[in-house]
């Protein structure tokens, strides 16, 4: 019995490094500036599931928020509640990659706001479930499909100059970048994030904008400091570059209760397990005292009994 606790308690501890998984590769990123110092909750909830934290919000400084493990393949809503000691506003929108949601007034002390979902590094397509990684001269596309830079061609991208004849012309602007795709004679734009176009010239506008929903507080509201586009785009670049310099430090992950959940649980399972063993070795210890205490009383008994009979064979 011993030996089975054992065995079960070291294949749960080895079993316990594989059984936290990601749950996909969107992400969400949430940049606010307040008017004032103020402390303040962020819970993001999809598919029955939430995403917790808090953030001591500075005067006048845009704060950056990363959440993720999304999976964006069933087009759910997400669901962003913002809350103080005052005020609770809550919006949902349906999470797809490389989407901006735009917001025209904020609920105070809230001055600038804007959200951002986009897929993890080496994900692609419209619910981030491609994969691509991009190397040395193999680019991706923003459907995770293999192309190659502007020069290159091949089905490695391995080949260049003249056995690569171009065909058509290629300008990017705004920072995009001439691709080729495997099996294409021709280049394209491969445009960043925000801009789209024959030559990424466009910048994408979302017609449809979000309002806050009051939960409790005052409904006071502000215009969004964050209204230009372009600016947009260059502080989430600026301040997601900031982030990965300084190693997640100024943006966290915060990751969902399940997870947590289910650490609780193993944490129990553990522990549960640890008491059962101790407990099980103390008994099986004191049975073993026991029966010793018992064979040495019985011994002792039977001699006893010997001497009676040997006093009585000599007085007859």
């Amino acid at each position: 019995m011993r030996f089975l606790l054992l065995f079960s308690f070291s294949f749960l501890l080895s079993s316990a490094t594989f059984s936290f998984s990601t749950h996909g590769a969107g992400i969400l990123e949430i940049l606010i500036e307040s008017g004032s110092p103020v402390h303040t909750g962020f819970v993001v909830t999809f598919e029955n599931k939430s995403h917790v934290t808090w953030r001591q919000l500075k005067a006048d400084t845009p704060e950056l928020l990363i959440f993720e493990d999304f999976d964006l393949l069933n087009g759910h809503l997400m669901n962003v509640t913002i809350h103080d000691t005052i005020t609770s506003n809550s919006v949902v929108f349906p999470a797809s990659n490389k989407k901006v949601v735009d917001f025209d007034h904020l609920p105070l002390p809230y001055t600038g706001l804007q959200m951002k979902t986009k897929c993890a590094e080496n994900w692609y397509g419209y619910s981030c479930h491609k994969h691509c990684v991009v190397k040395n001269e193999l680019r991706c596309d923003k459907y995770g499909n293999p192309a190659c830079a502007h020069g290159y061609c091949g089905s490695n991208c391995h080949k260049s100059g003249s056995d690569c004849p171009v065909f058509g012309n290629c300008s990017c602007k705004n920072g995009g970048e001439c691709i080729r795709g495997i099996s294409e004679s021709r280049t394209r734009c491969h445009c960043p994030t925000g801009y789209w176009g024959k030559n990424c010239e466009e910048l994408e506008m979302y017609r449809q904008k979000r309002n806050f929903t009051t939960n409790f507080g005052g409904n006071l509201t502000v215009p969004n400091k964050f209204w230009n586009r372009t600016d947009i785009y260059q502080l989430f670049e600026k301040y997601g570059e900031k982030s990965r310099t300084s190693g997640h430090q100024d943006a966290q992950t915060y990751q969902s209760f399940g997870k947590l959940a289910e650490i609780c649980v193993l944490i129990w399972l553990v522990a549960t397990m640890g008491y059962c063993i101790i407990k099980c070795c103390g008994e099986s210890k004191n049975e073993k005292k026991i029966v010793e205490t018992s064979g040495d009383k019985k011994k002792k008994k039977s001699e006893e009994e010997k001497k009676c009979i040997l006093i009585e064979m000599n007085d007859m």
